[in-house]
């Protein structure tokens, strides 16, 4: 079973995504990036988790880069994300398996997202071959 089925699926995650958009509003450390995160930033995110997670065969949506590494411009930045995104997906079934496979999952993204100067910005091909090592 897919990491996208055990976490609820489609409905879950676009919950979850919904909170996070909420949790980053009120974070004093993503609050002038994540003040006003439009719906398509929330509809691009939960697609790419979707996609990401093993619930859709491709992502066809702006570019991972382009949504997240203005909200993580470091990497204590991204880590502060990925525990919001913990809370908001794992938080109320306490899995321990399920957060370690979900971090994992954003670990394999994060030189998408925070750059050291040398990575560059990603394109959904290579994105798709992040997911792949992901599975």
């Amino acid at each position: 079973m897919t990491l996208y089925m055990r976490l609820g699926g489609r409905p879950a995650i676009v919950d979850a995504v919904e909170r996070l958009s909420s949790r980053l509003s009120h974070d004093t450390s993503f609050r002038d990036a994540a003040k006003e995160l439009p719906e398509i930033w929330r509809e691009d995110f939960s697609e790419f988790l979707i996609f990401l997670s093993g619930g859709a065969p491709f992502y066809d949506s702006s570019p991972i880069s382009t949504l997240l590494s203005p909200l993580c411009p470091t990497d204590e930045a991204y880590d502060v994300l990925v525990d919001h995104l913990a809370a908001v997906l794992i938080g109320r079934t306490r899995s321990v398996r399920l957060e370690a496979e979900m971090r994992l999952m954003m670990e394999h993204v994060r030189p998408y997202i925070v750059s050291d100067g040398t990575a560059g910005n990603a394109s959904g091909a290579t994105l798709s071959q992040a997911s792949n090592a992901v599975a």
